[in-house]
C-alpha cells in the first residue's frame, strides 16, 4: 500500500463507512417531510400514506436479511460499494414517478439498498474499533451521521418548499443521488475489514490493514467455524433474542421522534412549517444527545444507562400524550425530552449491542436479523401512525412510549449487556460456540 493511500485509509475509512448512515438517515427519514407534500399531491388515503411510508422500511428488512449474510461470505467492502449504486438509481427513479404504485416500488428498492449498507457498515465499524472506543465508533458515530442526514432532509424541505411547492417531494428524493454517488467513488479506495480477513485465514492482509489504520490487532486469535447453528448454540440464542427484541421494540417507540413524528404532530393542526420545525427540533436535540452520550458510553455501565434512559423516554411520552395537546409549551418540552433521551440511550445502545453479540463469521447475519426485525417494527409504526393519529390525536404517543418500559425490563434482566471495556472476541466468543485462544 502506497504512503498516500495509507494516509487516506487511516484518515477516512471510518468516516466513509459511517457516511453511509448519513445517506441512510436522509433517504429513510426524508419520507416524513416529503409526505407533507405527497399527501395532497396524490390525494393519498390514510392507507396509502401508510404503504408509501412503510415501503422503504420493508425493503430495508429484506436487504438486511439477505445482504447481512452475503457480507459475512464475500466481505464487507464488496457489499458496501454495491449498495450505493442501488441508492443512486432508486433515488432518481423516486423523483420521476407518476403513480403511487411506482413510488412504493422505488421506495422499496431504495430500502433494499439501505438494508445492504447497514449490517455491512455496522460490522465493519465494530471490527476496526479499539475496545476503549467501541461504543463511540460502532454506536455514536453512525448515529451522528444518521441524524445528520435526517436534519439535512428537513432543512432541504424548508428551503425547497417556497421554490417548488407541491413538487418539493421530487427534489427531496432526487437530491439524495448526489452524496451517494460521491461516496461510491470514494469507497473504492477503502480496505477490507481486518477481522473479516483474519476470520478467513488471510492473516498477512489483515496485518497490513491494521498497520494502515494504525490499530493493534486483537489480543486473541479466534478460530471460527462458520455455521448458522452458532447463532442458536449454547447461550448465543439468548443474545440473538435479546438484542433483536431490544432493538426492534425501542425502534417501534422511538420512531415517534423520527419518521412518524410529522404524521403525529400534524394531527394537532399546527401546519406544515411548524410540523417541520418540530421534526428539526427532535433531530437537532438527537444529534446533541448522541454527541454527549459518546463522551460517556465507553466509561459507564451500558446496561444501567439503557434501563434509566428507557424509563425516562416513557415518562416523556406520557407528558406528550397528556399535556401536549392542551399546551404548546408542554408539547415542546416533552417532545424535546423524548427525542433527547431516546438518542442518549436506547437509540445508540441498540447499535452497539447488536454488533457485539455475534462472532465475526456471523456478525453481518446476526446484525442483519436484529435490524431486519427492527425495520419491520418501524414499518408497523409508520403504517399505523396516520390511522391512530386520526383517531386518537397526540395521545397515541402514550401507546408507543409503553414500548420503552418493555425495553427497560429486558435490559435489567440481561447482565451480559454490561460490555463496557470488554474486548470484542471476549464478549461473544464463548457463547457463540467459537474457540478463543489467548
Amino acid at each position: 500500500m502506497s504512503p498516500g493511500r495509507a494516509r487516506f485509509v487511516r484518515n477516512w475509512t471510518g468516516r466513509l463507512v459511517a457516511f453511509g448512515e448519513f445517506i441512510d438517515g436522509y433517504d429513510l427519514l426524508v419520507i416524513g417531510a416529503a409526505m407533507l407534500f405527497l399527501r395532497p399531491y396524490f390525494d393519498l388515503s390514510v392507507t396509502e400514506v401508510g404503504l408509501v411510508t412503510a415501503a422503504a422500511f420493508v425493503g430495508t428488512a429484506v436487504g438486511l436479511l439477505v445482504f447481512g449474510d452475503l457480507s459475512d461470505r464475500f466481505g464487507r467492502r464488496l457489499i458496501f460499494m454495491i449498495n450505493l449504486a442501488f441508492f443512486v438509481v432508486a433515488s432518481i427513479a423516486a423523483a420521476f414517478v407518476q403513480e403511487v404504485w411506482q413510488l412504493v416500488a422505488a421506495r422499496f428498492v431504495l430500502g433494499v439498498a439501505v438494508g445492504m449498507d447497514i449490517p455491512t457498515s455496522h460490522a465493519f465499524l465494530t471490527e476496526i474499533a479499539p475496545t476503549a472506543r467501541r461504543g463511540r465508533v460502532a454506536g455514536s458515530l453512525p448515529n451522528l451521521m444518521w441524524l445528520g442526514g435526517a436534519i439535512v432532509s428537513v432543512l432541504l424541505a424548508l428551503a425547497l418548499d417556497p421554490l417548488f411547492g407541491d413538487e418539493t417531494w421530487r427534489w427531496l428524493f432526487g437530491i439524495a443521488a448526489i452524496p451517494a454517488a460521491a461516496v461510491l467513488v470514494a469507497r473504492q479506495f477503502l480496505p477490507e475489514s481486518p477481522r473479516w480477513l483474519r476470520a478467513h485465514g488471510r492473516v498477512e492482509e489483515a496485518q497490513r490493514v491494521h498497520d494502515a489504520l494504525g490499530l493493534e490487532p486483537p489480543r486473541h486469535t479466534v478460530v471460527e467455524k462458520r455455521s448458522y447453528r452458532a447463532l442458536l448454540a449454547g447461550g448465543a440464542w439468548r443474545r440473538l433474542a435479546t438484542v433483536t427484541a431490544f432493538f426492534a421494540i425501542q425502534a417501534f417507540g422511538g420512531a415517534v421522534a423520527t419518521v412518524s413524528g410529522p404524521l403525529i404532530v400534524s394531527s394537532t393542526g399546527i401546519g406544515v412549517s411548524n410540523t417541520l420545525y418540530f421534526s428539526l427540533l427532535g433531530f437537532v436535540l438527537g444529534i446533541i444527545a448522541v454527541w454527549v452520550g459518546a463522551q460517556v458510553i465507553d466509561r459507564v455501565n451500558r446496561r444501567w444507562l439503557g434501563v434509566w434512559t428507557c424509563l425516562g423516554v416513557f415518562v416523556a411520552g406520557l407528558g406528550i400524550a397528556f399535556f401536549g395537546e392542551r399546551s404548546g409549551t408542554g408539547l415542546v418540552i416533552f417532545w424535546a425530552l423524548y427525542a433527547t433521551l431516546t438518542w442518549f440511550g436506547p437509540g445508540v445502545l441498540s447499535w452497539v449491542w447488536s454488533s457485539e453479540a455475534f462472532p465475526t463469521a456471523l456478525r453481518g447475519l446476526g446484525s442483519g436479523i436484529a435490524q431486519c426485525v427492527t425495520r419491520l417494527a418501524i414499518a408497523l409504526n409508520v403504517f399505523l401512525a396516520p390511522m391512530l393519529a386520526q383517531q386518537y390525536g397526540i395521545q397515541v404517543v402514550a401507546w408507543y412510549a409503553g414500548a420503552f418500559v418493555v425495553c427497560a425490563v429486558l435490559v435489567a434482566a440481561s447482565p451480559w449487556l454490561a460490555t463496557t471495556g470488554v474486548e470484542l472476541e471476549e464478549v461473544n466468543g464463548v457463547e457463540s460456540g467459537t474457540a478463543v485462544k489467548t
